[in-house]
């Protein structure tokens, strides 16, 4: 893929016009700052990478480019995913192997089930085996103590501050939540894969994606350590954050997720830019092996949970409301999970084909791969909290341009 900003093929531009509109008004409604998007289908023919707005909430805001870094956070994930597959092809380690003797630290881990009179944790041993696999879909027990109100309290019982340690060991050594295989929770389980694959590779994290991902597809700007990279530094878009009960942003001025660690966090850590995560999707949509075999990345979107973790994962997703998630979940359908994203099992309202995977960033960032279509895209914003729903309504918007653009080619 060429390197490119503000660009679209001719004969889709009402289309994105339209769109561009509907972004230009979020920026002036204080709905985000700005925002960038870039997708692309299998054959090139629709491409499609767009800037608009400033990279923070003030008036010294620089305009947003396409090579504006953000704060990618749970995107992360999918490029440790890769890198814990890329092992499993070489042969180090299986999907289904025990990996409790490669990491003590999370096989010690007990399982919460309660508390007794005094206010105190009860807590049993493991019994089942803690797999690649589970970790990779989230069906390992081990869920965000900032999102889990049992695990919140653990914390507090151990006087420690919800979500913070400097390591991956510090911050997520709290209990499981369940056995592992046997439900889903959305939490720490892809930290520990960075773990993982750091102590099979004997790289940290960092080195590893740059020689196994980022260099074979000649991506600069993606790195785990911004503020020691002054080119990307200078270029890194403010967090922002909705004021409570208002329609617009503010700078946010709290420390958000990784700030302050001294290690590589696989599941949220890294930085960089719009088009260099497209050309991440666009080599698993197009299937070129640069990363991933196309037998591994067939696994990659294959449905993953067993009976009781598939029925967690949809209980959870129909029992909240829709600004608990970013993007599109249309609540009619069932989902699954792959070994990189959610996947969607059916074909949707919204437009996405059975087949499709996707996930997200905590700023409201998010990324789908639809192979059916040949479609992939990533939308770009730094705003707090998770879940906005004007910026859904955004993300909507800009998939279903996508697939009407897609539909003038047929």
């Amino acid at each position: 893929m060429a390197e490119g900003s503000d660009v679209f093929e001719n004969h889709h531009s009402a289309l994105f016009a339209e769109l561009e509109a509907s972004f230009e008004k979020a920026i002036e409604d204080g709905i985000f700052p700005g925002v960038v998007v870039a997708a692309t289908n299998k054959t090139g023919t629709l491409r499609y990478v767009k800037a608009l707005g400033k990279t923070s909430c003030n008036n010294m805001g620089e305009p947003l480019s396409s090579q504006s870094i953000m704060a990618y956070a749970s995107m992360t994930k999918l490029m440790t995913c890769i890198a814990a597959l890329q092992l499993v092809e070489r042969g180090i380690i299986s999907l289904d192997e025990d990996v409790g003797p490669l990491l003590p630290e999370l096989a010690q881990l007990k399982i919460l089930t309660g508390w007794d009179e005094d206010g105190k944790p009860l807590l049993r041993e493991r019994n089942n085996p803690l797999t690649l696999r589970h970790l990779l879909t989230h069906s390992a027990g081990t869920g965000y103590d900032m999102t889990n109100p049992e695990l919140a309290r653990f914390s507090a019982f151990q006087g420690r501050e919800i979500n913070s340690g400097e390591t991956v060991k510090e911050r997520f050594g709290y209990p499981l939540t369940y056995e592992p295989g046997t439900s889903f929770e959305y939490g720490t389980s892809i930290d520990w894969v960075g773990q993982l694959v750091e102590k099979l590779s004997g790289q940290d994290l960092e080195s590893y994606m740059r020689d196994n991902i980022w260099d074979p597809l000649g991506i600069r700007r993606i790195t785990f350590w911004p503020s020691a990279n002054p080119d990307i530094r200078k270029h890194q878009v403010h967090m922002a954050v909705r004021e409570p009960h208002s329609r617009r942003v503010t700078d946010f001025t709290g420390r958000f997720l990784t700030e302050g660690v001294t290690e590589c966090f696989g599941g949220q850590g890294a930085y960089g830019d719009m088009e260099s995560y497209l050309k991440i999707l666009y080599s698993l949509l197009v299937d070129d092996e640069k990363l991933l075999s196309q037998q591994t990345t067939a696994e990659l979107f294959k449905p993953q949970l067993g009976h009781s973790s598939k029925h967690r994962l949809n209980e959870y997703i129909r029992s909240h409301p829709p600004s608990s998630f970013i993007g599109i979940f249309d609540t009619e359908i069932e989902y699954d999970w792959g070994l990189g994203g959610i996947l969607t099992t059916q074909d949707t309202p919204s437009g996405r084909l059975k087949g499709t995977l996707s996930w997200s960033g905590k700023p409201n960032l998010f990324w789908f791969i639809d192979r059916v279509s040949g479609l992939c895209g990533v939308f770009g914003v730094q705003v707090l909290p998770p879940g906005d729903e004007a910026i859904g309504r955004m993300i909507r918007m800009f998939q279903s341009t996508l697939y009407g653009a897609l539909e003038t080619q047929t």
